[in-house]
């Protein structure tokens, strides 16, 4: 072989080995970035936990705990939020100072929550600004916060709406994301959103505790079909109810007596979730549960049901079949809560 042709092999030989080995280089550094940021977030790739059987008198449940990172909270009332959206799990939990808030985002793999890297740094978004109210997701992923006004943050700008114009605490988007309805001190508007601001907002038919909800709004949740579900009290200091209504606000079903004593009462309305074809909310220590027509199909304790002395905080749908549950217990030695988040699927 002429010696021209041997350099040439030679030669793309060692091009070939060349790239070959700065593949593997590459290769081995995301797999090693990987590694080292699963180990930083302290992630440990465990099997699913066990699916564990719930009856609800004649209804079987499926509940199932998601492997998490150590999620941990200074107390109940800095959890802000618990949403999820497009199967990605997002908490909102206050500092201990008050001074930010992290918001920090999950998605969920063969029963683990991981951190979900796009967002934020390495899954976590800070707020810094001192005690924020609520946070929600808007459709297209964007955090949207309250405090003195309305807060949208996108492509790392900060768009604020209705500052010094509402006195609102919480945001309920409608399907679409085009609209929402802000509430909380008596408060139920409805504003256009746009390009992650909010504008003309005005008053809508549950505005200034109108009935039924005479002591007061405190939980609006929105259906995929614009169905409006209200929580509030009855009266000042009285019990609680849930009410359904049309797109128009057209009452369509109460749920919750009026009665103290009756089972199906609510004393303590701490949050709410709408599935598919049930309604469920965290009573004080309890869960109660009422099929979509107005039902009502009775109660679990939330410890006895979870168990290691777990409490539910918030609720969310995972989807129309399944409710994603955010629980709590503290921790005796460093006074931590832990949070501790689970899957409960309903019967198709």
């Amino acid at each position: 072989m002429p010696m021209t042709e041997k350099k040439k092999k030679r030669s793309w030989l060692r091009s070939k080995i060349t790239f070959l080995v700065l593949t593997l280089v590459v290769i081995l550094g995301v797999v090693g970035y990987n590694y080292r940021t699963d180990i930083e977030m302290r992630i440990i790739h465990l099997k699913p936990q066990p699916v564990q059987k719930v009856e609800l008198g004649k209804l079987g449940l499926q509940l199932q705990r998601f492997n998490t990172p150590e999620i941990t909270s200074y107390d109940v009332d800095k959890i802000l939020s618990f949403v999820i959206r497009d199967d990605k799990f997002y908490l909102a939990l206050r500092s201990q100072d008050g001074d930010s808030t992290a918001v920090q985002a999950y998605e969920r793999q063969e029963g683990s929550l991981f951190p979900f890297r796009n967002f934020g740094k390495k899954g976590t978004y800070t707020i810094s600004e001192k005690m924020v109210l609520s946070v929600n997701i808007a459709g297209n992923g964007d955090v949207v916060y309250v405090k003195k006004g309305l807060h949208t943050l996108r492509d790392g700008n900060d768009i604020i709406s209705l500052k010094g114009n509402t006195t609102a605490t919480r945001v309920a988007f409608l399907p679409g994301y085009e609209q929402a309805y802000l509430y909380g001190n008596d408060n139920f508007t409805l504003a256009d959103y746009r390009d992650g601001a909010f504008e003309k907002n005005h008053p809508s038919f549950l505005h200034n505790r109108a009935k039924p909800f005479a002591g007061g709004l405190t939980q609006v949740r929105i259906t995929g079909k614009g169905v409006i579900f209200g929580g509030g009290r009855i009266k000042p200091n009285g019990l609680n109810m849930v009410e359904a209504f049309t797109p128009q606000g057209k009452a369509l079903q109460s749920y919750g007596s009026p009665i103290q004593t009756d089972k199906d009462s609510i004393y303590n309305l701490i949050d709410m979730a709408v599935l598919d074809h049930y309604l469920v909310v965290i009573d004080g220590f309890t869960l109660k549960f009422w099929t979509r027509e107005g039902q009502y199909l009775g109660n679990l304790n939330s410890s006895k049901m979870l168990g290691d002395n777990l409490n539910c905080a918030k609720l969310a749908p995972i989807d129309g079949n399944t409710l994603g549950i955010l629980a709590f217990v503290r921790n005796a030695q460093t006074r931590l809560v832990e949070i501790k988040i689970f899957a409960l699927t309903f019967p198709r």
